[in-house]
């Protein structure tokens, strides 16, 4: 009788997980070809940065001197070994709450 029972039941497998993504996704470089494109990302600097700022140097958007705090960021990033152009990348850093 429990052999009846057990052919009546549906037959459940385990759920298929997705296929891996697409190659332009784990290596960003692949997804493009074109060398003009690629841009350095800077990754080792904005986490020096990240580290070596302080919730005192941030910028809060209230009571702060902006050009002040900017004055700072750009002091850290000369630090860090960052160069201009990769500012972009760490400029969030300098940010405190809602500014």
């Amino acid at each position: 009788m429990p052999t009846a029972i057990a052919s009546t039941l549906p037959l459940v497998t385990a759920p298929i997980p997705p296929g891996a993504p697409p190659a332009q996704y784990l290596y960003p470089s692949t997804a493009n070809t074109d060398p003009a494109i690629h841009l350095p990302i800077y990754s080792k600097e904005a986490a020096t940065i990240a580290k070596i700022y302080t919730d005192g140097q941030k910028y809060n958007g209230v009571s702060n001197s902006f050009n002040f705090k900017l004055t700072i960021f750009y002091n850290i990033c000369k630090r860090a070994g960052l160069p201009p152009k990769g500012y972009i990348t760490a400029f969030l850093t300098m940010l405190k709450g809602l500014a």
